[in-house]
């Protein structure tokens, strides 16, 4: 391909063979839709099945990205991204199978000087950060990805979802399906490596975003279907996948959370959960994410101090709070 192109498509992938062609088949009609210059890369994270064929043989057009090792989804995204040469750049899992109009949708918002959504909504270019889609399940069509907020629930920071049927603001884009302004997604840093191999980096990147000033768009018209978790839960199984999001909602909070009242509430309120989980004699499933994350503490608190905070976690709470909470 000559020049450079207007978009790049990154998805990166882990034991994929069964999901990759129909993904790849589908991101191609649906780039073909744009009408633009676009580009796809596929970031194969050291899979022992024979993905890296499914690319070379069927899909010659793809620039495929191998990995000699083992990084997870974060480091293998982000491959990816530094490498892509489109402006704006979308992120999809692997057995992610968008709709012709998935690409359309999700660019066509970084168009012109301003975004425009109902209700009278601007966010201008510079600003604009993220555009998330709607996914719904492969299996039985219930929705998978919605517009995602947040609420604070029991002393914590929660995700919350609506389901409108229009264009609306979101505080997470969640990357398994959205588009980001690449230039600022790098800015910002990109994907934690600290969450590795997998889940809540993309909300601590969204967050991170939004306390800088930046805006996201949820689009229930840029839709496509999701097997869901296969992955990972093949990795690690569900146990470990359930223990991964509790360490990793932990990491989120102590790297997220800034305003003292709140974080006064948040370590008043895990101290008395942990308590309670030895008192009752529960199984101590928090007592031993909380242990998890506090190997990660060093790096997490440096992260922390690196970043930038122009918005407050109150203004982020009430501007995106409407909802209900998503576990």
């Amino acid at each position: 391909m000559t020049g450079i192109p207007d978009f790049s498509v990154v998805v990166a992938n882990w034991e994929g063979e069964r999901w990759l062609a129909r993904t790849l088949s589908a991101l191609q009609l649906s780039a073909r839709r744009t009408g633009l210059a676009g580009e796809i890369l596929v970031v194969d994270d050291a899979s022992t099945d024979r993905s890296a064929d499914v690319v070379r043989r069927g899909f010659p057009k793809v620039r495929l990205l191998v990995n000699e090792r083992n990084e997870g989804f974060g480091e293998s995204t982000m491959r990816g991204v530094r490498a892509a040469r489109g402006r704006v750049v979308v992120l999809c899992n692997n057995d992610l199978v968008p709709k012709e109009e998935f690409l359309p949708n999700l660019l066509r918002w970084f168009d012109g000087d301003a975004a425009r959504l109902p209700g009278n909504v601007v966010i201008p270019r510079d600003r604009l950060f993220g555009v998330s889609a709607r996914t719904l399940s492969w299996f039985d069509g219930t929705p998978n990805q919605l517009c995602m907020g947040a609420v604070w629930q029991g002393g914590r920071l929660t995700p919350a979802w609506t389901d409108p049927r229009r264009a609306s603001p979101a505080l997470f884009v969640q990357a398994g399906a959205a588009a980001y302004d690449r230039a600022a997604l790098l800015r910002l840093g990109g994907l934690s490596s600290l969450f590795a191999p997998g889940y809540w980096e993309d909300y601590d990147l969204s967050y991170r975003a939004a306390k800088a000033g930046y805006a996201s768009i949820y689009d229930p018209e840029a839709l496509a279907l999701h097997h869901g978790g296969g992955s990972m839960t093949k990795r690690f199984g569900e146990q470990r996948v359930a223990r991964l999001k509790a360490r990793n909602h932990l990491l989120f909070e102590w790297m997220n959370l800034s305003e003292p009242r709140l974080v006064a509430t948040y370590c008043l309120r895990l101290a008395f959960s942990v308590a309670r989980e030895w008192a009752t004699g529960r199984h101590p499933a928090l007592t031993l994410a909380v242990l998890d994350a506090l190997g990660q503490l060093r790096p997490a608190l440096a992260e922390r101090s690196r970043r930038r905070r122009t918005i407050g976690d109150g203004v982020l709470l009430a501007r995106y709070g409407a909802g209900t909470p998503s576990y």
